[in-house]
């Protein structure tokens, strides 16, 4: 699927964020976007897909990897579409360095990588395997609830698929 499928697959859009919004984002999070993500909010500002698409493809390790998308952030005030509300809410769940970008129908996180070697990287959060333990520091490496599943956005959006309802 390229980005403007995706785009026209989504409903409950918001007009797009200016590039004065999505640099305010950049300094609220302490991070610079990857060029495709804010490609993609500077074109889209987020809605809702219901589970109709669903990424299949390698991880890049090579095994194989699925996830449902439901909302799609933006820089929007509706809860379950803000970038800011969501990275809010998520705050010491989510690893650092990663910023939740959409949820899945299950209530799992889809996110984005902000630093580090997988710089662009897209994560899947299993909200059910959430690391209560002693062992887990904030840190990706030691979250035991996360996996990288496409190495940028444009490669997650590349593996969308449309439901097929027959299956």
């Amino acid at each position: 699927m390229t980005v403007d499928e995706f785009v026209g697959e989504i409903k409950n859009s918001a007009p797009s964020a200016s590039a004065e919004k999505v640099a305010e984002l950049e300094v609220l999070i302490g991070f610079p976007i990857p060029t495709d993500y804010r490609q993609f909010l500077l074109q889209c500002n987020g809605g809702y897909v219901g589970g109709a698409l669903w990424y299949h493809g390698p991880a890049p390790d090579g095994r194989p990897t699925d996830a449902g998308v439901h909302h799609v952030g933006g820089l929007r005030d509706e809860s379950c579409y803000s970038l800011l509300r969501n990275q809010e809410a998520y705050f010491g769940r989510i690893p650092h360095g990663l910023m939740w970008i959409m949820d899945d129908p299950f209530g799992n996180a889809i996110c984005l990588r902000l630093v580090g070697p997988h710089r662009g990287g897209i994560y899947f959060w299993d909200h059910e395997h959430e690391p209560y333990s002693n062992g887990w520091t904030g840190d990706i490496d030691t979250a035991q609830n996360i996996s990288l599943i496409a190495s940028s956005f444009s490669a997650f959006v590349a593996g969308l698929k449309v439901l097929d309802d027959g299956a």
